[in-house]
């Protein structure tokens, strides 16, 4: 098959996924339900069920949150191999962008959260040894982690310089790509500068990444746009779902 017919195959795909996601009525309906059982029962019933798979309200919102990490590197995954082959791998780099906070927060020294030891894309920088942490950046495929940590440097910022690297050299179908690496960028450093940084950055950055998967259709921006919109989607899912489990168990506490 050549590129330009899968690319066509490829977008055929995403469209069918991008209709699929939640709209605004579900969303309402959803946060409308205060219990997590009662919650995870009605997504069940919703496009969205695929991302709480295997969830029940037993689980802790650690539990909650890698469940949905492995689920969106797992989609990634699946995204990435539609792709021609060229592309797979530079798709398959975004699965590290839910981790850059993570990975931001060890590199600076500070403490370790508990939960970093079940998650095995970052239990390697487990350690509450500072030396112990920075041995993984020794890997030739994190070499971009280790310049970041060498110039201080966001890692978001590293990270972009080191998935550009990896486009395959094709002018005409990387602009869009660029187009979505500088929304990224802007949207995580707001989310570090805090709410003060914009009224409602991610509302707005769905309506960006929507019309980049428009404007960029049988390119491979508009599976990069795609997963954007899922990973915001997951952000406002996991809002949902953490903020109902860790009230449950704090009425537990209190009883």
């Amino acid at each position: 098959m050549s590129e330009t017919a899968r690319f066509r195959y490829v977008q055929a795909r995403l469209q069918s996924r991008h209709g699929d996601r939640a709209d605004d009525l579900v969303w309402r309906r959803l946060q409308s339900i205060g219990d997590l059982a009662n919650y995870l029962q009605a997504t069940q019933q919703t496009t969205l069920r695929r991302w709480v798979t295997g969830m029940h309200s037993r689980h802790s919102s650690h539990e909650i949150e890698f469940m949905l990490r492995r689920h969106f590197r797992d989609y990634v995954d699946e995204v990435a191999h539609w792709l021609p082959t060229r592309w797979t791998g530079s798709i398959q780099l975004l699965k590290r962008v839910p981790d850059l906070p993570a990975l931001q927060h060890l590199m600076a020294g500070e403490p370790l959260p508990a939960w970093m030891f079940d998650d095995p894309e970052l239990s390697a920088f487990a350690s509450e040894n500072q030396g112990t942490r920075l041995e993984p950046i020794q890997n030739p495929d994190l070499a971009w982690l280790a310049e970041g940590w060498q110039q201080d440097r966001a890692l978001v910022d590293t990270w972009l310089d080191y998935w550009r690297s990896k486009w395959p050299s094709a002018p005409r179908l990387t602009a869009g790509l660029d187009q979505l690496a500088r929304l990224m960028q802007e949207h995580i450093h707001a989310q570090h500068e805090g709410p003060a940084a914009a009224s409602d950055p991610r509302d707005a950055l769905i309506v960006k990444l929507t019309g980049v998967f428009r404007r960029y259709s049988f390119q491979p921006a508009a599976a990069v746009a795609h997963l954007g919109l899922v990973a915001l989607d997951l952000e406002k899912l996991r809002g949902d779902l953490v903020s109902r489990q860790l009230y449950a168990e704090t009425a537990v506490a209190a009883s």
